[in-house]
């Protein structure tokens, strides 16, 4: 996909930002000059995950939400 040397080292710095949070996915993607969609479809494809939540706070996260949904629908 990249054939120059510059956007493969673009590319594996815009993985770096993302994965320690310096970037949101938005902005990696602007910054490859690629549409959001696109970009989060690339790392789906290579097996990249990330997240702005650590494992506690997405186990937080889900659980709220349940509790949320139970009681609307209860």
């Amino acid at each position: 996909m990249f054939s120059e040397r510059e956007e493969k080292e673009r590319f594996l710095l815009v993985l770096g930002l993302l994965a320690s949070r310096t970037v949101t996915l938005a902005k990696a993607a602007e910054i490859l000059g690629m549409l959001r969609s696109e970009f989060s479809g690339l790392l789906k494809t290579i097996g990249f995950q990330y997240s702005y939540s650590d494992k506690k706070e997405s186990n937080e996260d889900i659980k709220a939400s349940k509790s949320l949904l139970k009681k609307r629908y209860s």
